[in-house]
C-alpha cells in the first residue's frame, strides 16, 4: 500500500504530511491544514524533504506481516477458540453444548477480539507505522 502525501512540517525525524485528495492538491501550494487531515510519518530512510514537497508513503514488509496476523489472524484464530471453549462453558453453567451455544461462543470470542483490535489501534499514534519511501 503506498499513499501521496505533501509534506507540511518537519521535526527532525518525525515530518507531518497531508493526503492528497485529488490532481489539484498536489499544485494548489495553499495552507493544507484548512483542506485536510494531517498526520506525522516517520522518515527512517532520512530523505531531504521540505514542506510543500510530494512524499510517497509506505509500510515495511515487516510491519504489514505484524499488521495482518494482529487484525486477521487474531480474530480468527478467537472465533476458533470461542467454538472450542463453547464445551466447558456450558459444562460451567450445568447445561449442554448445543450448535446455538457453540455459534454464539465464536461470535462472542470473535467481536471481543475485534473490540481489542479496534481499542489497540485507537490508542496508538501510528499504527500503520508509515513512514517515508520516495520523494515525488
Amino acid at each position: 500500500m503506498t499513499l501521496h502525501c505533501i509534506v507540511t512540517e518537519m521535526d527532525g525525524a518525525t515530518v507531518t504530511v497531508t493526503p492528497i485528495k485529488n490532481a489539484s492538491c498536489a499544485t494548489c501550494h495553499a495552507n493544507c491544514s484548512s483542506c485536510a487531515s494531517q498526520f506525522s510519518v516517520s522518515n527512517s530512510k532520512c530523505f531531504d524533504v521540505r514542506p510543500g514537497q510530494k512524499v510517497t508513503l509506505g509500510m515495511s514488509a515487516k510491519h504489514e506481516a505484524l499488521q495482518s496476523v494482529f487484525s486477521l489472524i487474531f480474530p480468527l484464530f478467537s472465533a476458533t477458540l470461542g467454538f472450542f471453549a463453547a464445551h466447558p462453558l456450558a459444562a460451567l453453567l450445568g447445561r449442554k453444548a448445543t450448535e446455538s451455544m457453540q455459534a454464539f461462543c465464536s461470535l462472542f470470542f470473535l467481536a471481543l477480539a475485534c473490540a481489542i483490535v479496534m481499542l489497540a489501534v485507537r490508542k496508538k499514534n501510528n499504527p500503520e507505522k508509515l513512514e517515508i519511501i520516495a520523494i515525488c
